[in-house]
């Protein structure tokens, strides 16, 4: 089987017009308010029309990150080669690189719009990391020297912002947020809380008896196991059984990273990286059928 022959079995495996519809819907509604916004900030002050419209472009971001392809320039040659047809007109690699960095406040409002309605009694929340180079070229990367920041997780040092979500028992993403790569996953928690009403499960890095005070206030209760140092408290059943089920988070992420190109060391400006963790987060909302569910316990107590 040929490269090309490859490509093209990979990249319709899924319904690609179904997906068009769905971000051409929400793009019909949503675009007069983000070219307003885009001028009240400043963002765009003046703006180059584009042949392709935003929900082509947003398509073709989130379409590349669905094929399981790495290299967006194959897919693009591919998407030109066979598939020019399905748009009004498609411009050179460079520009079309340009377009989907320049529009990734686009993609990030869609990302929002699929979280809207995900709210669940019961939630579980993580973070991963998103390295943005080797350790070894930490002092030649300057690209995201902004953002990205020096962190250590479990599996060790890194290079680069985290990705915090919070899931519910069906495997969707209720809430996310972006950090650089010192911030501790706790000092996110009341941020992604924000106007949530549930029980939140999190492993021990998320432990404070402050932060738990708080949360309380905002109708959340944080449920954790405890360290070996600390007075026992007990667990119900249904707790324990929760707390049990927060390796489908850990599946999300590996989604995320295996099947939707999140993590990459490709991106040279700071606008090209957020473009391409909210496409990854939005192809897996849109696209990904069979999502990590939990089977919830209901508490006797």
């Amino acid at each position: 089987m040929s490269y090309h022959t490859k490509l093209t079995t990979l990249v319709l495996m899924f319904n690609s017009i179904e997906l068009f519809c769905v971000i051409d819907d929400f793009f019909l509604k949503f675009e007069a308010t983000y070219w307003k916004f885009l001028k009240q900030t400043h963002h765009c002050s003046r703006a180059r029309k584009a042949q392709l419209s935003i929900s082509e472009i947003i398509f073709i971001a989130i379409w590349y990150k669905c094929s399981h392809i790495n290299n967006f320039k194959a897919f693009f040659s591919w998407l030109k080669q066979d598939k020019s047809h399905l748009f009004s007109h498609l411009p050179c690699y460079q520009r079309m690189t340009h377009l989907i960095n320049m529009h990734q406040l686009a993609l990030h409002a869609l990302h929002v719009a699929l979280m809207k309605g995900q709210h669940r009694s019961y939630l579980w929340i993580d973070s991963t990391t998103l390295p943005v180079c080797k350790n070894q070229r930490i002092q030649r990367h300057k690209s995201l020297a902004k953002i990205a920041s020096r962190g250590k997780s479990s599996m060790g040092w890194f290079y680069g912002c985290k990705l915090h979500i919070v899931m519910n028992q069906l495997g969707e993403i209720v809430c996310s947020a972006l950090s650089n790569g010192h911030i501790a996953d706790i000092k996110m928690v009341e941020q992604l809380g924000d106007g949530l009403h549930a029980k939140l499960y999190a492993d021990r890095g998320y432990i404070s008896q402050e932060l738990k005070i708080r949360l309380k206030e905002q109708d959340i209760d944080l449920i954790t196991y405890h360290r070996k140092n600390m007075k026992s408290v007990q667990l119900t059943a249904s707790d324990k059984y929760h707390l049990k089920q927060r390796n489908k988070i850990e599946t999300l992420f590996s989604l995320l990273k295996g099947q939707y190109n999140l993590v990459t060391s490709k991106a040279r400006s700071i606008s090209g990286f957020l473009s391409g963790i909210y496409a990854s987060l939005c192809a897996y909302q849109l696209n990904h059928r069979n999502k990590p569910t939990i089977q919830i316990m209901e508490s006797w107590a």
